[in-house]
C-alpha cells in the first residue's frame, strides 16, 4: 500500500518535472500560463499550477492510477516470483577459490 501512495505521487512529480521542460520556453504572449521573466516568483509559480492543471492533469492523473492499479494487482506476485528466483539462483552460496595449479584443464 505505501508503494501504491509512493507510485501515485511519483507520477505526479514525474509530470510537473516533464512539464517544467517546455513550459519556460512557452512565449508569455501566447497565454496567461506561459512563464514570464518579468513577474515575481509567486506570479510564476501561480502561472505553472494554472499550466499543469490545464495541459497534463488527465495525463498526470491516468498514469498515477494505472500505476496504482498495477503496484497492487502484479506487486506481490512479482515480489514473490523474484524471491523464489532469488532462493533458486543461490546468490548467497559461499565462494571458493582452488590453487590454479592444480585444477586439471581438458586437453
Amino acid at each position: 500500500m505505501v508503494l501504491a501512495a509512493y507510485g501515485f505521487l511519483a507520477a505526479f512529480a514525474y509530470g510537473t518535472a516533464m512539464n517544467m521542460a517546455g513550459w519556460p520556453f512557452m512565449g508569455t504572449l501566447a497565454s496567461d500560463i506561459g512563464f514570464d521573466p518579468q513577474a515575481p516568483v509567486a506570479a510564476n509559480l501561480a502561472r505553472f499550477v494554472a499550466y499543469c492543471l490545464a495541459t497534463s492533469l488527465g495525463w498526470d492523473l491516468g498514469r498515477a492510477v494505472v500505476t496504482v492499479v498495477l503496484t497492487l494487482t502484479l506487486g506481490a506476485p512479482l515480489l514473490r516470483a523474484l524471491r523464489r528466483a532469488t532462493r533458486r539462483a543461490a546468490f548467497e552460496a559461499p565462494v571458493t577459490f582452488e590453487d590454479p595449479a592444480k585444477v586439471k584443464h581438458p586437453t
